[in-house]
């Protein structure tokens, strides 16, 4: 039994470490290219961004690696008609299983630790990173094309000498097209305050465009700060439940409970006072629906919070789940190619686990149903699983 239970360990962790770094290696690769497009990123940069997109990259290579490693291994054994040697030994098929599902369990384990730091340490390290390179891929990209454009931030420059700009022209766009500012000057210097979280222009005989009037304000010498995140496309939402640790969620669920009760109090209050007093216009003023849609917003946010642990620990335990759909079909179905093997098992799992996830969670962030019903998905794997061990225990 010892034996057995060794050897399909073995096997198992072979093939998974294989097959894990080559897909980890992929979806690395896919994440740095996409992130140096967007930010427009120098090659030291990318490599220094690589032990932050790992882990994200490991959340979405283990689910589908250790499927593969149980579908290869388990397949190509019951082909050979070990399983079939296995039980006439009067040994159960469960001595081959539990091996797979309790590393299938481990891995949930660590799959549900990866996604949380990537989520929290691995995107803001990733914006450390772009933020340190900022000046640098600035000046890199108007050396070689004369202009930068990224965030919501233009640079043109007629040349670049050193680290002096010539003839800038810099446009600073505001959201939903409002608050635009635009400035030139006779030349301009690059620095970057990681402190303050700004961009630095230093200018030279610069000229402020006020409005599209063509009114202009000369502006003095010295130092012009904008925010850094004008400069990178980096999403304004670090609040969101999605970019939270989960150590904090219950504390954000009570902080947001807390300033919802007492945006309640004060509407009732506000509402109270102006039926006292007659005010009947206020009480029809178009300021009342913003009020109530901030509630809402704040009351969406709660289900939100309270949805991300379960959506976080379901994702994880998809590794368990798959192998408790993967490895009884895999010996049910006898062929020694792998791959037809980990489409046939892939597939229905596609079909059924991700759709009932999306359903879950977009009710769960809704608040039309409870959170748990995120784990519906991981729960309907299951039992089909336990299904098809019990067949092959029988037969």
């Amino acid at each position: 039994m010892k034996i057995l239970t060794r050897y399909v360990s073995i096997e198992l962790t072979k093939v998974f470490l294989i097959t894990l770094s080559g897909m980890t290696a992929m979806m690395m690769v896919v994440g740095l290219v996409q992130e140096a497009i967007r930010q427009n990123l120098t090659p030291l940069t990318i490599l220094q961004l690589i032990p932050f997109v790992l882990p994200n990259a490991l959340c979405f290579a283990i689910p589908g690696t250790i499927l593969f490693a149980t579908c290869m291994v388990l397949g190509r054994m019951s082909s050979s008609n070990e399983i079939v040697a296995v039980k006439s030994m009067g040994i159960s098929p469960m001595a081959v299983l539990w091996p797979l599902l309790i590393m299938a369990f481990v891995l949930s384990i660590v799959t549900v630790y990866l996604n949380d730091m990537a989520v929290s340490w691995g995107r803001r390290g990733v914006y450390r990173v772009v933020l340190n390179s900022v000046e640098k891929t600035i000046y890199a990209v108007l050396h070689s094309q004369r202009s930068y454009q990224n965030g919501r931030v233009a640079i043109f420059v007629d040349d670049v000498r050193d680290e002096l700009l010539v003839h800038p022209v810099v446009h600073i766009y505001g959201e939903g097209g409002q608050g635009d500012f635009q400035f030139s000057a006779e030349s301009a210097r690059l620095s970057v305050d990681p402190e303050k979280d700004v961009l630095v222009f230093s200018v030279k005989n610069a000229v402020a465009n006020l409005s599209e009037e063509g009114l202009n304000a000369v502006l003095p010498d010295g130092d012009l700060p904008i925010p850094l995140r004008n400069a990178t496309r980096r999403e304004t939402r670090d609040e969101s439940p999605s970019n939270l640790p989960l150590r904090v969620m219950r504390q954000q669920i009570q902080q947001q409970n807390d300033r919802n009760d007492t945006q309640r109090r004060k509407l009732a209050m506000q509402a109270a006072f102006q039926m006292l007093g007659g005010d009947f216009v206020s009480l029809t003023h178009p300021d009342w629906p913003a009020l109530i849609g901030g509630l809402v917003g704040g009351q969406e946010r709660v289900y939100r919070l309270q949805t991300e642990p379960w959506r976080r620990w379901a994702n994880g335990f998809s590794c368990l789940c798959f192998v408790f759909v993967g490895a009884p079909l895999a010996i049910y179905l006898r062929r020694s190619d792998f791959w037809n093997t980990f489409a046939l098992c892939f597939i229905p799992i596609l079909i059924v686990y991700y759709p009932l996830l999306m359903f879950g969670v977009g009710n769960a962030k809704s608040g039309d149903l409870p959170p748990p019903v995120v784990w519906l998905g991981n729960i309907v794997l299951l039992l089909i699983g336990w299904i098809l061990i019990r067949k092959i225990l029988r037969n």
